[in-house]
C-alpha cells in the first residue's frame, strides 16, 4: 500500500530528475555546438596567423627567429608543431612522440617553403572548453543537490501538514492548511449534519405516531379496568367507545409499517447533493461526450431525500437526453437569490411547447425524434415538487441553442 508521502517524494523526485537531466543534456549539447564554433573558428585565426609567420620567416631563411618563433608559440598555447624545409629537413618540432601525421605545404606567393603539421587538441583553448564542461556539469550537479534538498525539506513539511488534515476531517474547530481538504471537511460535516437532522425528524415523526396511539391505549385500559372491577356496566356504548378507539390505532399502524424517512423532509443543502449525483453519472454524460459545470453556492432548503432526487435526475437528465453531443450542461445554485438553475446547449423548445407542458405531460415532435423513449413527464414531477415546496419554475429556451430551467425557491 502506497503512503502519501513515498507519492508525494518519489513522483515529484522522478519528475523533477528526468528535467534536471533533460535540462543538462540540452545545455551540454548547446555548449558543445557553440564552444565548438568559436574553438574552430579561434583555431581557424590561430592556424593563418602561424602559416603566415612561417611563411614569412622561412622565405628570408631566417631560420633561426623562425625557431624562437615557434618555440615561443607552442610554449604559449600548448600545441604541437613539426616544420620541416622543402628538403624534409626537420627545423622545428615538439612532436616527440611522432604523432603528427598530416602536414601541409607552406607557400609563399606560389614559392614552397616546406611542410607543417599542428595539433590544437591540447592547446589552452581546448582545455579552457574541457574545463568549462566539467565547470558546468559540476556546477548544474550542486545546484541539483542542494534543490533536491530544498525540495525534499519542502515536500516532508507539506506531508506533515498534509497528515494533520487528514486527521483533523470531521474534528470541529479544524484548521487546515490545504483549501481541498477544508471543502472535504466541510462537506462531511455538512452531511453529518443533514443526517442528524434527518434523524432528528424521523425519530419526531415516530414519537408524534405514539403519542397518537398512547391516547386511544389509555381509554381503552381505562374501559377495561372499570370493567374487571365492575365499576361500569357493559353496555353497548363502551363497547362502541372502544371499538371506536381500536379503528384509531389501526388507522395509525400503517403509518408505522409504511414509513420511509426518505419521504420526510428536512432542512438540508441541495448543493452536497446535486456535487455528489453530478459526479456519480459522469460516465454516462461522457458517453455522449457531454461535459457538466457546476457552480454550486450552499443552499439549504425542507425537501426530503426522495423528492430532492426525483428533482435533481428529472432536471439533469432531461438535459442529457435533449442536449448535443460535445456540449454543455451547467448546474449553478445561488444562495443569494435561492435559485436553482440547469442549463443546456440542446434542441430547444419553442413558446408553444414550453405552454403545452406546463400544462401537463407532453413531448414535441424534435423531442420524440432525439429521444423516442419518453413520456413527457419528466417535468411534470419537477412541476409538482415545486408546487409542493412552495417554490416557483421558469423555463425559457432557444430553438437550436438550449433551453433554462430555473427554480426559485421561497425565503
Amino acid at each position: 500500500m502506497n503512503s502519501i508521502k513515498s507519492l508525494l517524494i518519489s513522483q515529484i523526485f522522478k519528475k523533477v530528475l528526468f528535467i534536471f537531466l533533460s535540462t543538462i543534456f540540452i545545455l551540454n549539447i548547446a555548449f558543445y555546438l557553440f564552444s565548438n564554433n568559436q574553438f574552430q573558428k579561434e583555431i581557424a585565426r590561430q592556424y593563418d596567423a602561424l602559416y603566415n609567420m612561417t611563411a614569412h620567416l622561412s622565405t628570408e631563411e631566417n631560420f633561426d627567429t623562425l625557431i624562437i618563433y615557434l618555440e615561443h608559440y607552442t610554449h604559449n598555447n600548448d600545441v604541437t608543431i613539426h616544420f620541416k624545409n622543402i628538403t624534409e629537413q626537420t627545423i622545428f618540432s615538439n612532436d616527440f612522440d611522432a604523432r603528427l601525421q598530416k602536414y601541409e605545404p607552406v607557400y609563399y606567393d606560389d614559392i614552397l617553403l616546406g611542410y607543417i603539421a599542428v595539433n590544437f587538441e591540447s592547446s589552452k583553448l581546448g582545455i579552457d572548453i574541457l574545463y568549462g564542461f566539467i565547470g558546468l556539469n559540476l556546477t548544474s550537479i550542486i545546484l541539483f543537490a542542494f534543490g533536491m534538498y530544498i525540495l525534499y525539506k519542502f515536500l516532508r513539511n507539506e506531508n506533515t501538514k498534509l497528515k494533520l488534515d487528514l486527521n483533523n476531517i470531521e474534528s470541529e474547530s479544524s484548521v487546515f492548511s490545504y483549501k481541498e481538504i477544508k471543502q472535504l471537511h466541510l462537506q462531511l460535516m455538512n452531511g453529518q449534519i443533514q443526517r442528524e437532522k434527518q434523524r432528528s425528524v424521523y425519530e419526531s415523526h415516530i414519537k408524534s405516531i405514539a403519542h397518537d396511539i398512547k391516547t386511544p391505549l389509555s381509554v381503552i385500559r381505562i374501559y377495561a379496568d372499570s370493567l374487571v372491577n365492575e365499576k361500569l356496566n357493559p353496555t353497548k356504548d363502551v363497547f362502541l367507545d372502544i371499538q371506536a378507539e381500536t379503528v384509531k390505532i389501526m388507522n395509525l399502524i400503517p403509518k408505522f409499517i409504511e414509513l420511509d424517512y426518505v419521504e420526510l423532509p428536512y432542512i438540508q443543502d441541495v448543493s452536497l447533493f446535486i456535487n455528489r449525483y453530478a459526479n456519480k453519472y459522469k460516465e454516462i454524460f461522457e458517453s455522449k461526450h457531454i461535459t457538466i459545470s457546476l457552480e454550486l453556492d450552499r443552499l439549504s432548503i425542507n425537501i426530503s431525500d426522495k423528492d430532492l432526487e426525483r428533482l435533481i435526475e428529472h432536471l439533469l437528465f432531461n438535459a442529457f437526453y435533449y442536449s448535443n453531443p460535445q456540449s454543455n450542461i451547467s448546474i449553478s445554485v445561488h444562495n443569494k437569490n435561492r435559485k436553482l438553475v440547469v442549463e443546456d446547449e440542446g434542441i430547444g423548445m419553442t413558446i408553444e411547447t414550453i405552454q403545452n407542458i406546463l400544462k401537463g405531460p407532453y413531448r414535441s415532435v424534435e423531442a420524440m425524434k432525439l429521444n423516442d423513449k419518453g413520456s413527457g413527464l419528466g417535468l411534470q414531477f419537477v412541476k409538482d415538487i415545486v408546487q409542493k415546496l412552495g417554490a416557483n419554475m421558469q423555463i425559457d429556451s432557444v430553438i437550436g441553442y438550449g433551453s433554462k430551467i430555473t427554480i426559485q425557491f421561497p425565503q
